[in-house]
This record gives C-alpha cells, sequence and structure tokens, in this order.
C-alpha cells in the first residue's frame, strides 16, 4: 500500500550536462500530472508521461526536469520573412499612394520582437541520451515510491489498529443486544403490573407478541454481520499491492451506514456509547484513506 503523498529526487551527468529530476506529489481523488521539462526534451514528453502514468496512479503529481546543458548556451536568431515581405508590401503601397520617396527603416525592423526572435540551440546530443533521461526519471520515481511506501506502511499500522478497536466494538454490542430483550420483558411485566395493582394475571401470549415486536425492531444482527464483512474485506485490502484507496473510501461509507442503523435501533445507552465510539473510529479512518493511492 502507497500514500499519495513523497518525494523523490534525481541528479543525472552525461555528456551533454547535468539533469536534475524532481518528483513530489500530493492527495488528488484523480492523477493530476504536471510535467515541466526543458525545451530540449519536449520531444519526450509523450514518452515520459506513459512511463510515469505505469507507476503513478493517483495524486496531484508535480514533475520537473530541468537540464544545464555544459558550456555557453549558442542563441540562434530567427527571422520571420513572411512578416517582413508584409511590412516591405505596406511600405511600397504608402510610398506610392502619397508619391513620396522613403526610406524603410531596418532599424526599427530589426527591434519588432515579433520580427526577430532568438531560441536556444538544441544539442543533438539529446536524442543519443534519451536512455540516460529515462533512466534518471526511474530513479527519481524509485525514490518517491519508496518513501510512499514507506508512508503507507506508517498508515496501515494506524488503520488496523482502528481496524481492531472497531472490530471489538461489534463484540461488545452483540453481547448487550440479547439484553435488551430481557430488559424490555421485565420493564413492560412491571408497569403492566403497577396498572393492574397485580389483581390480574398477566396474559402471557399478548406479552410474548409485545416482546416479539420489540425484539423485531431492535434487531441489530444482520447489520453487525454486515459491518463485520466490511472490516474484513478493508484487512483484506490493506494487504493488495495496488490502488486501493477508492476502495476503502466506498467501504467506510458502507460501515457507517450499518452504524447509523445500529444507532438507530440500539434503544439502550450503552449500545448507543458504542456507536458514538465506532463513529469517531470510522472517522479517524476515513482521514487515513484519504492519503491512500
Amino acid at each position: 500500500m502507497k500514500s499519495m503523498t513523497g518525494y523523490g529526487t534525481s541528479v543525472v551527468k552525461s555528456d551533454f550536462g547535468e539533469l536534475t529530476i524532481e518528483v513530489k506529489a500530493v492527495n488528488h481523488r484523480f492523477l493530476d500530472l504536471q510535467l515541466k521539462l526543458p525545451h530540449a526534451l519536449q520531444p519526450m514528453e509523450d514518452q515520459l508521461r506513459k512511463r510515469i502514468k505505469d507507476q503513478v496512479l493517483r495524486g496531484n503529481l508535480d514533475i520537473s526536469i530541468r537540464l544545464e546543458e555544459e558550456g555557453d548556451k549558442k542563441q540562434i536568431l530567427h527571422l520571420d520573412e513572411d512578416l517582413l515581405n508584409q511590412y516591405v508590401s505596406a511600405f511600397e503601397l504608402i510610398e506610392k499612394k502619397f508619391g513620396q520617396e522613403a526610406k524603410l527603416d531596418v532599424t526599427a525592423l530589426l527591434t519588432d520582437n515579433m520580427m526577430i526572435t532568438s531560441v536556444e540551440e538544441i544539442s543533438d546530443k539529446v536524442d543519443i541520451e534519451q536512455q540516460l533521461i529515462v533512466s534518471g526519471l526511474n530513479q527519481a520515481l524509485q525514490s518517491f515510491n519508496e518513501m510512499r511506501e514507506n508512508e503507507g506502511n506508517f498508515l496501515q499500522q494506524d488503520m488496523e489498529k482502528w481496524l481492531e478497536h472497531l472490530d471489538k466494538c461489534c463484540k461488545e454490542v452483540e453481547k448487550l443486544a440479547p439484553e435488551l430483550i430481557y430488559r424490555y420483558r421485565e420493564k413492560i411485566e412491571s408497569r403492566i403490573r403497577s396498572f393492574l395493582n397485580e389483581k390480574v394475571d398477566l396474559d402471557e401470549s399478548r406479552l410474548l407478541s409485545e416482546i416479539a415486536i420489540f425484539a423485531e425492531k431492535v434487531d441489530v444482527s444482520e447489520e453487525l454481520v454486515r459491518l463485520q464483512a466490511h472490516i474484513h474485506q478493508f484487512k483484506l485490502y490493506l494487504e493488495k499491492q495496488e490502488a486501493i484507496g477508492r476502495r476503502l473510501d466506498f467501504l467506510i461509507q458502507e460501515m457507517n451506514r450499518e452504524v447509523n442503523t445500529i444507532g438507530s435501533k440500539g434503544a439502550d445507552t450503552s449500545i448507543r456509547q458504542h456507536v458514538v465510539e465506532m463513529k469517531g473510529l470510522l472517522e479517524k479512518l476515513k482521514e487515513q484513506v484519504q492519503n491512500v493511492e
């Protein structure tokens, strides 16, 4: 199991310079990948994205790759000839219309940022070093995943502890539930006798019928069975080496539903106390599940 939060980095040195790769991520419902590449590595973007998505499935992921080439960076001037031709045509049209001779101001054209642009020369060595770049990315992702796995182990231990507490609460409610029936019978018998001043014998069949109706209303056995099944399934998911965050989140919702039903049926203070505790445990589990990939 992995956490969604983590950090990893690597530095690769080669003939064309030094490559620094940094990987960091925080929680997110889906995979939100931001990949920042130097101009020289833009042709590799699709290849790098695919490799990243093979290893990271969820999280707000920010990856930056910085390239520092050895030696001075060469600049290349690029002239937009189409734009220049439009300028010349416009100048000739103006000159013809007004019938005045004028000189084309070349200096003004050269200062036009749209006319002439400066770009860095792309090193041909980058194509040769693609395997090295991929290797550097793998190193950074490995460091990143190791941190996520370590964090995931802590999350797992924490959640297993809360699950054990939750299971104990289920067993306590399971013990308390049958006692409700006996206490209800004593209570209803006591009330009837007080109303009748103990002068009339109780109608046993009618009493049993009332108790049966009450027992049906407060029966939480099915909810307890489902809740314990969800706890067992939760533990199984924690052992899987894959993205389990969404499935755990779904189980938390199902467990909350069962606990709420137990709370509404359990007409007893002791049971409701356990329900309050179970809700607190589920809230702790939910907070931890938000960090799981």
